[in-house]
């Protein structure tokens, strides 16, 4: 009877869980780095290893660590792979590859990436505003190839999950007209969730309105969420890190010790949303041309009257191609190709991890 990984003192477990990634494939393993419902390891690889770096992300053991809580944290990490799974073959997901289990918890592991979107808002200058605008459009076209594969909503979209492999640093010149981020949208622990837990929840800074409210919404309705947040990551995008509540995100949010406490409170968040689209007005002048209209309206409180995701990425690639008509055609070449080479909906290695991860799960 093998003993279960949150039965150990927390030394112990470390020390068991960074044998056990070390001993898979080598490598050195560190962290974790914990959220709120996971924590993630990082496995270094020597010089001349693809890939060099991979993270391992598995429940967090000290709120899901008990005979009650395990089947929780399990549900949890099945129900993001479930989701991620199914889109495995959009390019702009960042997928998962693996699942190893270590004392009975589940690691589920991926690629780590040059970056997140938080760190390009957080360096203005690594950036241009074409770049901004491709950054964008595909973090939209992952959304609506994942709508297309049953995805309703992301639900807790925000810089931080969405990564970026750098091109320039595979071969791609500085001044090629085109894609020189590669954005990859990850973490759908939360996708569906007002459908399938009846959750409406994400990260407040992005949530709609309506996902504040702790009423069911109807699962049958096309949700809104994402838009709302995209509305929110735009403004970002473009305005260097100021959330359109009149702060630099980072600064307020995650809340932290230090940080005036009127940011942790629900209610700040909750009533900003509701009011959320007067901010873009006053600083319409400093956004490009076009793009003011298309975040004031993703920005609506009323779901009803945010446009779609198709809508969102047209008016995207419309104001792309009146600054910068060189880059849109490279893009839009690029983005064609890369969907071109994800036909296949196959994958009969996590196919098997995830059969083996539903098993589990029923065992607890």
């Amino acid at each position: 009877m093998i003993t279960p990984l949150y039965e150990f003192d927390e030394e112990t477990r470390q020390q068991i869980i960074k044998m056990h990634l070390e001993m898979q494939r080598g490598g050195n393993a560190t962290g974790p780095i914990e959220g709120a419902y996971g924590e993630v390891y990082s496995i270094y690889f020597p010089e001349g290893t693809f890939p060099r770096q991979i993270a391992a992300k598995c429940p967090r053991v000290r709120r899901f660590g008990t005979p009650e809580n395990a089947r929780l944290g399990v549900e949890q990490v099945l129900h993001e792979l479930e989701k991620t799974h199914a889109i495995f073959m959009v390019p702009w997901v960042n997928r998962f590859f693996d699942v190893q289990f270590i004392h009975g918890w589940p690691f589920i592991l991926s690629r780590y990436r040059d970056g997140s979107l938080e760190d390009l808002i957080a360096n203005p200058l690594g950036w241009s505003v074409s770049d901004r605008f491709a950054s964008l459009i595909q973090i939209v076209r992952a959304l609506r190839l994942a709508q297309e594969r049953g995805i309703a909503a992301h639900q807790d979209l925000k810089p931080s999950n969405v990564f970026f492999d750098d091109l320039r640093r595979k071969g791609v010149p500085r001044e090629s007209k085109g894609m020189h981020f590669h954005m990859l949208v990850g973490d759908f622990g939360l996708a569906n969730a007002f459908r399938d837990f009846g959750r409406n929840s994400g990260s407040r800074p992005y949530m709609a309105p309506e996902q504040f409210s702790t009423s069911p919404i109807d699962p049958r309705a096309t949700a809104s969420f994402d838009v709302f947040a995209l509305g929110v990551i735009a403004f970002e995008s473009f305005m260097d890190g100021q959330h359109p509540i009149g702060v630099t995100t980072r600064d307020v949010w995650p809340w932290r010790q230090g940080i005036p406490q009127k940011w942790n409170r629900e209610s700040t968040w909750r009533d900003w949303a509701n009011r959320a689209n007067e901010a873009v007005l006053s600083t319409s002048s400093e956004l490009p041309h076009g793009i003011v209209e298309l975040i004031y309206t993703s920005l609506s409180p009323d779901s009803a009257g945010r446009p779609s995701l198709s809508d969102f990425e047209d008016q995207l690639w419309r104001s792309l191609n009146r600054i910068d008509t060189d880059t849109c055609a490279g893009l839009r070449m690029q983005v064609e190709y890369w969907e071109s080479l994800s036909s296949s909906d196959e994958w009969p290695h996590m196919d098997a991890k995830l059969a083996r991860m539903r098993k589990f799960y029923a065992t607890l």
